[in-house]
Formats: C-alpha cells, sequence, structure tokens
C-alpha cells in the first residue's frame, strides 16, 4: 500500500512539472516572453551605456567595469536563451520573433563589443555609448509598439 500511495505521488509531482512544459505557447505567452527579454535586454543595455559614459569621465574602476559588464552578458544571455526556447505558436508570432530576435542579438553585440574593448581611446568609448543608446532606443520601441 506504501509503495502505490508513494508510486502515485511520485506520479502527481512528474505531472505536475513536466505537463507545463510540454503544452505549446499561446501567442499571449509567446509575446510576453518576447517582451520579457527585450525588458531585459533594455535594462542591460542602458546600464552598460551609463558604465561606458561614466569610464569615458574617468569615474569606472576595472573591477566594477568587469562586474557591469558581466552581468550585463549573463542577463542578456538568459533573457535570449528563454526566449528562444518558447514555442512560437501562430503565424502572427513569427513576425514578433523576426522583430525581437534581431534586437536580442545587437543587443548581446554591443555589450561584447564594451567587453572585448579593454583599453580603448576616448572616441572610441564615445561611439561605442552612441551604438548602446542607438540599440537601446530600438529595445525601447518595440517594448512601445507590443505593450
Amino acid at each position: 500500500m506504501k509503495i502505490a500511495v508513494g508510486s502515485a505521488v511520485a506520479a502527481l509531482v512528474a505531472t505536475a512539472v513536466v505537463v507545463p512544459s510540454v503544452l505549446p505557447t499561446s501567442a499571449e505567452d509567446y509575446r510576453s516572453a518576447a517582451l520579457t527579454a527585450a525588458e531585459q535586454s533594455l535594462s542591460q543595455v542602458r546600464t552598460t551605456e551609463l558604465m561606458v559614459t561614466a569610464d569615458i569621465d574617468g569615474k569606472v574602476l576595472p573591477p566594477y567595469r568587469s562586474s557591469v559588464l558581466w552581468q550585463a552578458r549573463d542577463a542578456l544571455a538568459t533573457a535570449a536563451d528563454d526566449f528562444t526556447a518558447e514555442q512560437i505558436p501562430d503565424t502572427a508570432s513569427i513576425s514578433l520573433h523576426d522583430e525581437c530576435a534581431p534586437l536580442l542579438t545587437e543587443a548581446s553585440a554591443e555589450i561584447a563589443a564594451v567587453t572585448a574593448a579593454a583599453d580603448v581611446s576616448p572616441d572610441d568609448e564615445r561611439a561605442m555609448a552612441t551604438r548602446l543608446h542607438k540599440t537601446g532606443e530600438l529595445l525601447a520601441g518595440f517594448l512601445e509598439r507590443h505593450r
């Protein structure tokens, strides 16, 4: 009897964990995932832009710079992974995907460029800040259109 009850509990727990992960994604769930990924990316792009601007003014120490960039890369990777893990549920969601995915890629590329540029001139840092600002504006526009 104890074995049967234990097996039933284990099956119930497994069902509670497995079933939600295999159910198809709805269009609203997909839209929510896209918005969440874009919000997280925008946050990291804006934070990195602020850090680069402060670095131009000589107000950033290398450990802080490294920490900000590590956090940005990690958060962007998580946001992109979470978004791409979602199943595209319908044709309307395909256009949402085609608009959001390149923005996430661009945000990651901009953060990678800042990360790779350990010692650059102030002019190069200004160019990076400008590119980050542009990417942030694109992400903000995406969020405004789809909220």
